[in-house]
């Protein structure tokens, strides 16, 4: 991916902050050493607008099944029941928004905790900090991860977060924290697009690398061509 005059890297246009381009440095070198040992570069890359439009389209039949088996259970059930919760009507504005500031942190902290699991230094290859230009923080692994692992690191924060304790939700019967939930499902759409492309990725190499990319939405593959 080439740099613009003005700065601007990437499929959305935006200058890299300082660790970004540390991390785009050191991704350079580990290309120039993949392709000086006859690998190919594969880009698996999504750009944040297409992760907002094209994974709410994905997950949302997930949220619509939830919803519905929810209100099939919950016979009685509408929006307007969160009143009868025993606490003041700002306290669930509270708890709402709160909630969303907290899983958004504890979103990319599963993120690389999982991938933790598949590197040499665990933690140690993680990479955690903030795009003050996108208000968003964000997780990222400086080595290389296997196939399965690194489909597991980005599925396991909207799991966790959103698809579990929604379906606890529809026995708990309660409204505020479905909402809740349902919208971290939402939040994990652009990591399930991205494993969704993965998935349908065949290598044509005998062996492939995965990295993930150090400023974009997904990953590169370098893979070596079958002799």
């Amino acid at each position: 991916m080439s740099e613009n005059n003005d700065g601007n890297v990437g499929i959305d246009k935006r200058k890299l902050t300082p660790a970004e381009k540390r991390r785009k440095e050191n991704f350079d070198r580990i290309e120039q050493d993949m392709i000086s040992k006859g690998y190919k570069r594969v880009d698996l890359t999504i750009s944040i607008a297409k992760a907002n439009t094209v994974g709410l389209l994905v997950t949302l039949p997930v949220i619509l099944v939830i919803y519905v088996i929810y209100q099939l259970v919950n016979h009685d059930f509408d929006f307007e029941s969160i009143d009868n919760l025993p606490w003041p009507d700002y306290v669930n504005l509270i708890i709402f928004l709160g909630s969303m500031v907290l899983f958004i942190l504890i979103h990319e902290g599963i993120h690389g905790l999982c991938w933790s699991f598949g590197t040499p230094n665990h933690l140690k290859d993680i990479e955690f900090g903030f795009i003050v230009q996108m208000v968003t923080p964000y997780a990222t692994c400086k080595v290389p991860l296997s196939k399965p692992m690194y489909i597991f690191g980005s599925l396991m924060p909207m799991t966790i977060l959103g698809v579990i304790p929604s379906i606890a939700m529809i026995f708990v019967g309660n409204g505020l924290f479905l909402s809740i939930f349902l919208i971290q499902i939402l939040c994990g759409a652009g990591d399930f697009l991205i494993s969704l492309k993965l998935l349908k990725y065949s290598s044509k190499g005998k062996e492939a690398v995965l990295l993930d990319h150090p400023y974009e939405c997904g990953l590169v593959v370098f893979e070596k061509p079958a002799e």
